[in-house]
């Protein structure tokens, strides 16, 4: 037997084009949208009156029959108006309608959200996955690299796969591994920025004072600046995409700062991976490891943000002294 909900399903599936196309050809029939489509938007259905007595001017002619025009005009535009309007309306409530039929039971809703994973789920999956990888040999290590590299390029958050790839694999390997990957990642979506879109791009900030003040900026101090942009709280593709427009800035000091910015981080990650593998063995974290994470958490949430924040404001007050 047909449940309740296929039953909606169904009943939807063939009302739908009816509630789409069945005003629409009512509306065909009609004479008021024969009239428009052969004469004009929303002509008179009677003609325009027009005055054959010889002995009134021709100034109250045109007069007067403009008026009797324009309110038949104004009418029939009026009416039809109204006809868009009411089909407009049905539409939206038969797609109410049939959206609150169909809509799934409270039981099938929780059902539906008990299968969404965790964030622990997912972390568990990612680290079996490493660990399969670490168990493959050369093969595992090149196609985490490639992985990894292709992550970096589209979705961007390297720190969940960094510190997995640290409780997956050795840190002798981990750690060489995540920082190809994270280079060659951010240094590919660097260069197909700078060689491919760069040009559109700087075609439509023609003329824009703040990429001028910016563009200036990396001129004058190419990796200090470079090297800002990295640990700016900006999302990662924004870090990669953002200087490959700006075409004073030359390649070298992006590695540069590509490198300096993220082996330290690689670094971090991959020990705190290992380390809370070997928390969950049982062992106990080193006082070391717990300094290094007060350090880096400082720089991250203090240091790196206040740094960025006082270069964008050299910018406006150079921006507002060039004004002056």
């Amino acid at each position: 037997s047909m449940s309740a909900r296929s039953f909606a399903i169904v009943t939807a599936l063939i009302w739908a084009p009816a509630t789409c196309f069945v005003p629409t050809i009512s509306v065909r029939k009609s004479p008021l949208f024969q009239t428009t489509c052969r004469t004009g938007l929303v002509p008179p259905r009677a003609p325009v009156v027009t005055f054959l007595q010889v002995e009134q001017s021709s100034c109250n002619h045109d007069l007067i029959g403009q008026e009797i025009t324009s309110e038949k005009k104004g009418r029939r535009g009026e009416q039809w108006r109204k006809m868009v309007e009411n089909r407009r309306n049905f539409i939206i409530g038969a797609a109410v309608l049939f959206a609150t039929i169909g809509a799934p039971s409270p039981c099938s809703a929780s059902s539906i959200l008990s299968h969404i994973p965790s964030p622990n789920d997912l972390k568990v999956a990612l680290v079996s996955i490493l660990d399969g990888l670490s168990h493959s040999g050369t093969k595992g290590m090149v196609v985490y690299t490639m992985s990894f590299i292709l992550w970096t390029m589209t979705f961007g958050a390297t720190t969940p796969i960094e510190t997995a790839a640290g409780m997956a694999f050795p840190l002798q390997k981990s750690i060489p591994l995540s920082a190809i990957g994270k280079t060659c990642g951010a240094f590919f979506q660097y260069v197909l920025a700078k060689y491919l879109f760069a040009d559109y791009a700087r075609k439509k900030m023609k003329g824009n004072e703040w990429m001028d003040k910016i563009n200036a900026s990396f001129q004058s101090h190419p990796y200090r600046v470079a090297l800002i942009w990295r640990f700016s709280p900006l999302p990662e593709f924004m870090k990669n995409i953002g200087p490959a427009l700006v075409p004073t800035l030359r390649t070298p000091y992006q590695i540069l700062a590509i490198l300096t910015h993220g082996l330290p981080f690689t670094v971090l990650w991959s020990c705190m991976g290992r380390e809370a593998a070997m928390v969950a063995r049982g062992g106990q974290a080193s006082l070391l490891f717990k300094r290094m994470v007060t350090i880096i958490s400082g720089v991250g949430l203090v240091v790196s943000p206040t740094l960025f924040g006082m270069w964008v404001k050299g910018l406006g007050t150079s921006t507002e002294e060039s004004d002056a």
